[in-house]
């Protein structure tokens, strides 16, 4: 069989067995959550590139939603989705070595950006015995996990070809668009605390590591090795009203 055919099949099992684990663990939610506390939450953040992520792009906003029942006294389980688009690169200053004048340029056109969407699924486990008191307010910390799907989209353009081999180097000769669109397994570990505002509404501060089984391609030109897996940080801040 034709390797092409044999990779488009490939993705198209791992899609399928991605949704189904999908519905799976969205059906066992559902169920848990009819006879359980519940409430929503509106978070709002910062997502921080590291292990590589950061020699792309620096921090960007984080939105998300978060869908939330007590399981126990000090246990929750959390339906989570968050969105954030890096758009802050560092490609444009990046240079390439052109070993027919062995002179370093810069490609002025040359862009990147990544759109992240992901859903999660986890557990918070609270901790009402090492509670601490800020001003009049108790802050109550927190520890979660969990597991999730991530897709993530990149697109890179404008960067000079650095193959030519007559002078002068033609700026315009540029290499095509490269678009990446995955889907990656991931994991999700974190730590933070609540605080109750009024008696419907928390206030809840966290901070999160994310890894996904991604990555992105090496530009070994401009100094950029490929980036697998894909590694962030989320600090975020969140209101939950218990309904």
């Amino acid at each position: 069989m034709d390797n092409r055919f044999k990779l488009k099949d490939t993705a198209i099992r791992f899609k399928a067995s991605s949704l189904f684990s999908l519905y799976f663990l969205i059906n066992l939610f559902i169920v848990q959550s009819i006879l359980a506390n519940q409430s929503l939450a509106i978070i709002t953040g910062t997502g921080i590139p590291i292990s590589g992520l950061n020699k792309w792009y620096n921090s960007a906003p984080v939105v998300g939603l978060q869908y939330i029942i007590d399981t126990n006294e000090n246990m929750q389980t959390i339906i989570e989705f968050h969105f954030q688009s890096y758009t802050d690169n560092s490609l444009s200053d990046r240079e390439f070595y052109w070993v027919v004048d062995r002179n370093n340029y810069k490609s002025p056109d040359a862009n990147a950006n990544m759109n992240c969407l992901d859903f999660i699924i986890k557990s918070r486990i609270s901790f009402p015995d090492k509670s601490r008191t800020f001003g009049k307010k108790q802050l109550n910390p927190f520890a979660s996990y969990g597991l999730g799907l991530y897709y993530y989209n990149h697109e890179v353009s404008g960067l000079i070809y650095p193959g030519q081999s007559k002078k002068p180097l033609d700026t315009e000769f540029q290499l095509s668009p490269i678009t990446d669109k995955r889907y990656a397994w991931g994991a999700n570990v974190g730590f933070g605390f609540e605080t109750i505002l009024t008696n419907n509404l928390d206030l809840v501060i966290d901070v999160n590591y994310n890894t996904a089984i991604g990555y992105l391609r090496p530009f070994e030109d401009w100094g950029l090795k490929e980036v697998m897996p894909l590694q962030f940080l989320t600090i975020g801040l969140g209101f939950n009203y218990n309904y």
